[in-house]
């Protein structure tokens, strides 16, 4: 045994030691490869900067274009005999849109996720929690039919706006950011300690004032990460504001007029409504403006969640004293506005105060008053979750009551024709279910391999810290860059062409961020100790992962794999420079021309004649009831999972 043992002759000690592991060349293969599959993301990130700064470059080198006039210049005209390139009106355009939707939907999802925090029942919560998430799960498209041929002209009529406005966008995207809104500000305020709503209740607060005066304080840093996140989802907006908000780049903040904002100019770039030439290179220019905004809010919103969930920033209490400068400004600069709004509303606040003095006499703020006070700020806010109700009731009533008439066996079953009367859709299934289906095998492998390696392997280094935050800031992408990426990388670089492939391949890279956070999630569900069992047994890493943390992961890792791919299913703008608008069969290869539900819904919708906005009504349920179903699905796998959950 001494030779067993003997430390100056370690070939003699491995070769006797019953518990030495030999270099398992297999499982070092295995992990290069999940490896690999993570290291893709820095790879598309690449991908994107590439596109965008090869695209911009040519389009500032053009002799018609002046890099000052591009970002000072107020007049936005990219054809005609003298074309100028002002991104000004884009961004008034871009910023009166969100903005709007920011103040419409900022308050509503606060009050929202307010009354399903600290006042919903369980039973209620159970009601009105759906509610929020089928929101989340309609696609944009969607949005953008309803806002055009519904919420326009109720605002035509009412407050005499044009046909394209940018109200009808505002209030829509207004909704759509909600689900974001609420969901991060509902964490937020659960993650409050309960010791801090008990100590203000003991010292006499009602519940309204514990709500309102100490958990919405303790959980600002989730609200504002939520309202930072919620404004990136309106900024890379696009569906909404090409059909709802209109075409015609102006300089104005009036929301009754037609505006064109950053996306609904790329977006028209790739519908072909711009001529060849400069024009078409301006739309690389005006996605990299928007990338790098869209960037640095998901950046700063990126930070406060990593805070809210560890406590500290992702690399420690160092990175402290080591902030990124341009973040630090930016918060400085928001804080100093902020604190400059308080300041003002609180002096006003002291004169009305003062002015109410004098007018009336101050009556005592009893204990009656204070619950009579709790009770309309309850039903204030309750009020706001009625109102998403509705919305939600409107809009699918709506499209129901419009496309319910059009659907039948020959509309399913024909092809698309310039025949309204002759138009169907089989092609445009058929397309759908290829492209989701492709996206499936190229998406699936990628996002759990990357997932499996992060959570299981990898180490805290710098680079899987930078990794992480890669994943995190690719999931904040607006999908029209993706499109971009997709146009230049796929169809031109790899010579692809608009087929099958091209698009599978740019929904692929989109829905790869869902698909690794889900995974993960998944993965850290499976408790610490069945590894700790494998591993004391003799079981390798890979043998652990291999044997008893992905099977017991299985279904939450096939339920984020369904409810991405939902979300493909219902995406236009990736694929809009992708899409053959004039096809006409399914496709039979990976090389073949297709069409998507969602494209034919946007094209569909833009036509002047009403009979089309009826077929895009019975394409749209179609698309819905297809959601549905994976959805369900989804929902049927995960309480299946959690019925036989032993742990």
């Amino acid at each position: 045994m001494r030779k067993i043992w003997n430390t100056n002759n370690s070939k003699v000690a491995n070769k006797g030691n019953p518990f030495h592991l030999k270099l398992n060349l297999r499982e070092k293969i295995i992990v290069a490869l999940l490896f690999s599959a993570a290291s893709v993301a820095i790879i598309v990130s690449a991908a994107i900067i590439y596109t965008l700064a090869e695209g911009s470059f040519s389009f500032f080198t053009a002799p018609e274009v002046n890099i000052l006039e591009f970002f000072t210049g107020s007049r936005w005209v990219p054809s005609g005999s003298e074309p100028s390139f002002g991104i000004l009106p884009l961004l008034a355009g871009t910023t009166l849109i969100a903005g709007g939707a920011l103040l419409i939907g900022a308050p509503v999802g606060i009050a929202s996720a307010l009354f399903l925090s600290e006042f919903a029942g369980k039973r209620l919560r159970s009601i009105l929690k759906p509610i929020i998430e089928v929101l989340a799960g309609i696609p944009s498209i969607v949005y953008g039919f309803f806002a055009l041929l519904f919420i326009s002209p109720i605002l035509r009529e009412c407050f005499g706006a044009s046909y394209f406005n940018a109200s009808s966008a505002i209030i829509v995207i207004a909704i759509m950011v909600l689900p974001i809104i609420v969901s991060i500000s509902d964490d937020a305020m659960k993650a409050v300690p309960n010791h801090l709503r008990e100590s203000s209740r003991a010292l006499g607060a009602t519940k309204w004032e514990t709500s309102t005066k100490v958990v919405i304080p303790a959980a600002s840093s989730g609200i504002t990460a939520s309202i930072l996140l919620g404004l990136a989802r309106a900024l890379g907006e696009t569906m909404v504001v090409t059909l709802a908000a209109g075409s015609v780049a102006r300089l104005t903040l009036n929301p009754l007029e037609e505006v064109q904002t950053m996306t609904a100019y790329i977006a028209q770039v790739a519908t072909g409504d711009i001529p060849p030439g400069v024009a078409v290179s301006a739309a690389f220019a005006v996605g990299l403006v928007l990338f790098m905004i869209t960037y640095t809010v998901n950046t700063i919103a990126g930070r406060i969640v990593v805070r809210i969930k560890t406590g500290t920033t992702a690399k420690g209490k160092k990175l402290r004293h080591n902030e990124n400068k341009l973040i630090v400004t930016i918060s400085r600069f928001i804080g100093y506005i902020s604190g400059s709004i308080v300041k003002i509303t609180y002096n006003v606040k002291i004169k009305l105060k003062f002015i109410k003095n004098k007018i009336i006499k101050t009556k005592t703020l009893t204990l009656g008053r204070r619950y009579r006070k709790e009770r309309i700020g309850v039903t204030a806010i309750g009020m706001c979750l009625v109102i998403v109700s509705i919305f939600l009731v409107l809009l699918l009533s709506n499209i129901i009551t419009e496309g319910i008439g059009g659907i039948n066996g020959n509309f399913l079953t024909s092809f698309p024709s310039y025949r309204p009367s002759k138009a169907g859709i089989f092609p445009v299934i058929m397309g759908s279910v290829y492209l989701m289906l492709l996206t499936m095998l190229f998406a699936a492998p990628l996002g759990v391999g990357a997932a499996v390696y992060l959570n299981e392997f990898a180490k805290d280094t710098r680079y899987t810290r930078f990794l992480r935050r890669i994943i995190q800031n690719l999931a904040g992408v607006p999908s029209i860059v993706f499109g971009l990426m997709g146009l230049a990388i796929f169809v031109r670089l790899f010579d692809f062409g608009p087929s099958l492939l091209s698009g599978s391949l740019t929904l692929t890279i989109m829905v790869l961020p869902i698909i690794v956070v889900t995974t993960e999630e998944a993965l850290k569900s499976v408790p610490h100790g069945f590894r700790e069992a494998a591993r004391g047994v003799g079981s390798t890493k890979w043998q652990t992962v291999r044997h008893h943390v992905l099977p017991n992961a299985t279904p939450g890792i096939l339920t984020g794999i369904i409810l991405s791919l939902s979300r493909a299913i219902g995406e236009t703008a990736p694929i809009l420079f992708i899409g053959a608008v004039f096809a006409k069969t399914a496709p039979s290869g990976v090389f073949d021309g297709f069409l998507a539900l969602p494209l034919t819904i946007f094209f569909w919708t833009r036509h002047p004649k009403a009979e089309f906005h009826t077929l895009a009504a019975s394409t749209i349920l179609v698309l819905l009831v297809i959601l549905l179903s994976m959805n369900i699905v989804a929902i049927i796998i995960r309480q299946r999972a959690q019925a036989r959950r032993e742990w």
